[in-house]
């Protein structure tokens, strides 16, 4: 190399460095969106880990189960924590990908030393990731992910670590034919669900629970890929076979689009669906399309009781807005059992654990029981526990009549 050229290159390195110098700090921040609550300089500090969806497609979900946890570490937190301890939330986005939740839900264990674990929204995500928290010990409290299996992978281990402020598959679909059957006498149900997972095992769940408990078939089965989202053919299937009312599991796409093929084809016959059609999702998609014969599975309403409209007034007070009201309460929840666990035992993850499944007089804003776990039981939610709602004419969420 010529002197000359290595002189500039060197000239360059350094105009280069004294620039940087220069330049305004940019504070660092967590990519995958880290939440730092009640984290100070002068007081001591322990994590609590939140693994769940802020991009993707239940983003929403996320969304409003992080405010819920939120408000639950700020009022802990205000409250004085434990000892002087506040409990610092530290939320990684999981993308709604289970590889990308084993991947966070790893590090929230072994990097920041979590004591305990809200999430995720996903089934997928967490029978991918549960098996760590198992084995490390720590608890996990599940807000949104329905699957059945998910509390029962570990029911027979000396210690389940696994627990969840959710309507379980197998629960709402009780409530459903509960509701249809014994209270409305109807004998001609049609089924439409997608073919993807969620989709799959909610047919799966009611097929088998009207043969067991009712003795009884479905009159149609009509299935549809989620990717083309038609559903007109469903929605004909449904007339054809002259259904008195259709059961539909699907996520918030698709209840949309089930609205809008309803409409087109001019089904007369009411649609019960799983809380997933109570996403707000819906309404912003379709609008007054969700008035109507139609109902869902639900755990919390705002106007439930005083409880709930006190929650909810808080929640529009810190956020200008509730974005999703129930996922806001049930990670709400969530947080509030390991945060109340930890006011009586201490950061130990497994006495949190014990304290958490043995809690007798527990205060939720959900549906949630003062007495919400059993050793053999750790789903917060019943049959008597989740309830029927439609939207009104004000386009809210409450109790069907």
């Amino acid at each position: 190399m010529k002197k000359s050229s290595a002189i500039f290159l060197v000239g360059l390195m350094l105009l280069f460095t004294i620039l940087a110098g220069c330049s305004p700090k940019v504070k660092e921040t967590n990519s995958a969106g880290n939440s730092n609550q009640g984290n100070s300089s002068d007081k001591k500090s322990f994590n609590i880990g939140l693994a769940i969806s802020m991009s993707g497609g239940t983003a929403l979900f996320g969304e409003g189960v992080k405010r819920g946890v939120d408000l639950a570490v700020k009022e802990f937190n205000d409250s004085g924590g434990f000892e002087g301890q506040n409990a610092n939330l530290v939320l990684y986005d999981d993308e709604a990908k289970p590889e990308k939740s084993v991947e966070i839900v790893q590090k929230l264990i072994n990097q920041d030393k979590i004591v305990a674990l809200v999430g995720p929204a996903n089934s997928g995500n967490a029978m991918a990731h549960i098996q760590f928290t198992q084995e490390a010990k720590i608890p996990e409290v599940v807000p949104v992910a329905t699957g059945t299996q998910i509390t029962q992978e570990y029911k027979d281990a000396d210690k389940n670590y696994i627990f969840r402020v959710a309507p379980l598959d197998g629960v709402q679909v009780s409530a459903i034919l509960k509701e249809l059957i014994d209270k409305q006498g109807l004998t001609k149900l049609g089924v439409i669900h997608d073919t993807e997972g969620y989709g799959q095992g909610g047919k799966e769940d009611i097929v088998k629970q009207m043969k067991e408990n009712y003795n009884m078939d479905p009159t149609v089965i009509s299935a549809f890929d989620p990717k083309e989202l038609n559903l007109e053919p469903s929605i004909r299937a449904m007339n054809n076979a002259g259904v008195e009312a259709v059961i539909f599991y699907g996520l918030a796409p698709q209840s949309a689009k089930l609205l809008e093929a309803r409409f087109n084809e001019g089904l007369n016959s009411p649609i019960y669906a799983t809380w997933a059609t109570g996403d707000p999702t819906v309404l912003n998609l379709v609008g007054d399309l969700v008035k109507g014969d139609l109902f869902f599975v639900q755990s919390f309403t705002i106007d439930q009781n005083e409880v709930a409209k006190n929650f909810h007034k808080k929640v529009i007070d810190m956020y200008g807005e509730d974005v999703f009201p129930i996922a806001t309460a049930q990670g709400y929840d969530s947080a509030k059992l390991i945060l109340d666990a930890i006011k009586r035992v201490g950061i130990n993850s497994e006495k949190i654990r014990d304290q958490i499944e043995s809690f007798t007089d527990f205060e939720g804003v959900t549906a949630i029981k003062s007495v919400p776990f059993t050793k053999d039981n750790h789903e917060a939610f019943g049959i008597d526990e989740v309830f029927i709602a439609k939207y009104n004419d004000e386009l809210q969420i409450v109790a069907a009549e």
